[in-house]
């Protein structure tokens, strides 16, 4: 498969892609920093695999980079790229606010939407996007406004590329990465290697029955647990 991992200027984004590069797949690892994206690249020691550098947060960054990418896609991956700094919303501003909202909508919803207005075209069909919601979401709070906004897209745009046999899922972090709770077995796998095997296995034929739907990463947990 040739795939495209978002992101990839990060640690989930370079699990993911050392994850379809294991699998024997070729990797296009995109991001906005390039050191950081150099480095991914030499990690994966892979001939086929190579990057691209962009915001994908940016309409004309995203256009300026348009024929750099391959004519024809098996899979993407859309990973979000946090750049709010954290705090405690209870010292917020009212500018705070502003800016936690906007980042977290325009680095997971505006970033992958985006992406797939892009190369939506250059996916082969049957082929799979795949976007990552990464951090578990706190009920009413801007993350989980923007969990189900991506949700929802995703759901709609199953419907839109399943003419063409290309399903379109979303994965999650699920309340079961909370501290506290350690899953099904003594040594849970990091959230990292679970959402990079879950988000490989949406773009395989086995998962080709599987679209328009939010999957949990949650180490057995079920998605109502604690609550």
């Amino acid at each position: 498969m040739d795939v495209l991992v978002t992101g990839c200027d990060t640690d989930l984004g370079r699990t993911i892609a050392a994850s379809f590069s294991e699998a024997g797949h070729s990797v296009v690892l995109a991001g906005s920093r390039r050191d950081e994206l150099d480095v991914a690249v030499k990690e994966l020691d892979a001939s086929d695999a190579r990057a691209i550098v962009f915001d994908n947060t940016d309409p004309a960054s995203v256009a300026a980079v348009q024929g750099q990418f391959p004519a024809h896609l098996d899979a993407i991956v859309n990973v979000p790229v946090p750049k709010r700094t954290a705090g405690d919303p209870r010292t917020y501003t009212l500018a705070d606010h502003f800016n936690e909202w906007r980042s977290i909508f325009d680095n997971t919803v505006v970033s992958a939407v985006l992406t797939v207005q892009v190369l939506g075209d250059h996916l082969r069909s049957g082929g799979s996007v795949v976007t990552v919601i990464p951090d578990p979401v706190r009920e009413g709070s801007a993350d989980a406004a923007i969990k189900a906004a991506v949700s929802e897209w995703t759901a709609g745009q199953a419907h839109h590329f399943g003419t063409r046999g290309i399903t379109v899922n979303a994965v999650a972090a699920g309340r079961g990465i909370e501290p506290g709770y350690d899953g099904l077995g003594t040594t849970p796998p990091s959230v990292s290697a679970e959402i990079a095997r879950l988000s490989l296995f949406l773009a395989t034929p086995a998962a080709r029955h599987i679209t328009g739907q939010t999957l949990h990463v949650s180490h057995g947990a079920l998605a109502n647990f604690g609550s």
